[in-house]
């Protein structure tokens, strides 16, 4: 049986990332921790991740006008995109799910995790990112945030 081990992070849609996060590390002393743009499946994105407390937020901003973030802030403004989880074993967690009659519309794979989403008619309107970082997961928070440092945002070479 799969395990979640925590929440891993939560994601934040916005207009403008660097801009939010400074917004961020004025309004709540979060340490912001790197920038990067990747390409998903579902688009390109610009992500900032940040550290509050003991907590990873990340904030996203589509790179595309009609991107996947850019459609949710136009539906429901600027707010809570997505909360993501850790899982230990991932398609494992994805036969369960299947098995239990849930659909898993997107699937991706990076060299660094692979992640599915679940839909938020699922989980009472949330968003739910279900993350298995390649390597074993990171017991501490400096062992999170050293792995964030060395992302390596890109799909994998077939």
């Amino acid at each position: 049986m799969a395990k979640i081990r925590r929440i891993d992070h939560v994601a934040i849609a916005v207009r403008n990332v660097d801009q939010a996060t400074q917004q961020f590390v004025k309004l709540l002393n979060a340490r912001h921790i790197r920038t990067d743009n990747i390409q998903e499946k579902a688009g390109p994105v610009r992500v900032a991740y940040i550290q509050i407390g003991e907590n990873i937020l990340s904030l996203i901003q589509s790179l595309e006008e009609d991107g996947f973030v850019n459609k949710h802030i136009a539906k429901f403004g600027e707010g809570m995109h997505h909360m993501g989880l850790e899982v230990d074993d991932l398609d494992e967690f994805v036969r369960e799910t299947e098995t239990k009659g849930f659909t898993i519309p997107l699937r991706d794979d990076f060299t660094n995790r692979k992640e599915v989403v679940l839909r938020p008619k699922d989980a009472a309107g949330v968003v739910l990112q279900v993350v298995e970082w390649k390597g074993g997961w990171d017991v501490s928070l400096e062992d999170r945030i050293q792995r964030i440092l060395a992302l390596q945002n890109v799909p994998p070479k077939n």
